[in-house]
């Protein structure tokens, strides 16, 4: 249960990763902040392999831009967009790039029963390293994107820093996708999703948060008002393995196989509905079944298939 307000919890979560040494699996960040009164989150999903573009730095280590980007785009402009001279500038100048690689982190907190009712923390494991030197590709650069990108066959990047925290947001999922529901206009698939979720004999048994977060999104539309945007995301992706024209009991095999897989019942519709791990014939071949007599679905679940392919989505 969560002991202080959400502002604060924000503040805390905010302050407590610029303090806090990122360790395998956040012991010491979430222990500290259950010590100061927050919610016992839980590591749900993390997601790898990003990176930004960091400083650029001479040859000696210090620094010459903090945003290597907008650097590099205003002396894009200074050369004319005259790519190789400017590279061949950089590269006597003997610049190199950095970059901040990435991992980003989701962690979730239960506060009720409801699919929405949980607290995600979004968190970021950072650590500068040196990418490359600018303007040392073989190739003429014709963009400030390919003196960014780093050239093939150079060693590892070099570690510049230690890894770090760096606190993303803390969402209310519950109040976010209200804001969701309340927007102007269509549906949004991702409303129907937790409704299924509600429904479906996974989630009398399982909370959402359990086994999916939420990728949330805000933009501005044609009229600038800010639109929010949320796609879930599976926690565990197992693979589909069947044949897509299986019937009868060969089909429910299948079904069942692939729910053990994720961890828990009619996950094979979830992944259907979103990211499309399983393919979209399936509800069509259980319909099937069903009007045949072959019932191996709780009744709760018939019903979604019932619903859906009749009015098919996905997100």
């Amino acid at each position: 249960m969560t002991l202080i307000a959400s502002a604060e919890l924000q503040e805390l979560a905010f302050r407590l990763c610029m303090s806090t040494e990122p360790v395998p699996g956040h012991a010491l960040l979430l222990d500290a902040l259950r010590r100061e009164g927050g919610p016992d989150f839980a590591p749900r999903l993390s997601r790898g392999g990003w990176y930004r573009p960091g400083r650029i730095i001479d040859r000696d280590g210090r620094c010459v831009a903090d945003d290597a980007l907008g650097w590099l785009e205003a002396a894009w402009e200074d050369a004319g967009e005259d790519g190789e001279a400017l590279a061949e500038r950089l590269r006597t100048q003997g610049y190199h790039l950095t970059r901040e690689q990435g991992t980003s982190h989701y962690l979730v907190a239960l506060r009720g029963k409801a699919p929405t009712d949980y607290l995600q923390l979004e968190i970021e494991v950072l650590q500068e390293v040196i990418s490359h030197p600018l303007g040392g590709c073989n190739r003429p650069a014709d963009s400030v994107e390919a003196l960014l990108e780093r050239p093939a066959g150079l060693p590892p990047p070099q570690p510049l820093n230690k890894p770090r925290y760096n606190c993303r947001r803390l969402t209310d999922i519950s109040a976010y996708i209200a804001r969701i529901a309340n927007q102007p206009g269509s549906r949004a698939p991702v409303l129907r999703f937790l409704d299924d979720w509600a429904r479906a004999s996974a989630g009398q048994h399982r909370h959402f948060c359990d086994h999916w977060v939420l990728a949330l999104a805000e933009h501005l539309d044609r009229y600038r008002q800010i639109r929010y945007g949320a796609v879930p995301v599976a926690a565990r992706t197992p693979t589909w393995t069947g044949h897509d024209n299986a019937r009868g009991t060969a089909l429910a095999q299948q079904l069942h196989d692939f729910d053990c897989a994720a961890g828990y019942g009619f996950a094979w519709y979830f992944h259907m509905v979103s990211g499309r791990r399983v393919p979209r014939t399936i509800p069509a071949l259980v319909y099937a079944d069903l009007n045949d007599g072959l019932a191996y679905l709780p009744q709760r679940d018939i019903a979604l298939v019932n619903d859906w392919v009749r009015t098919p989505y996905s997100i």
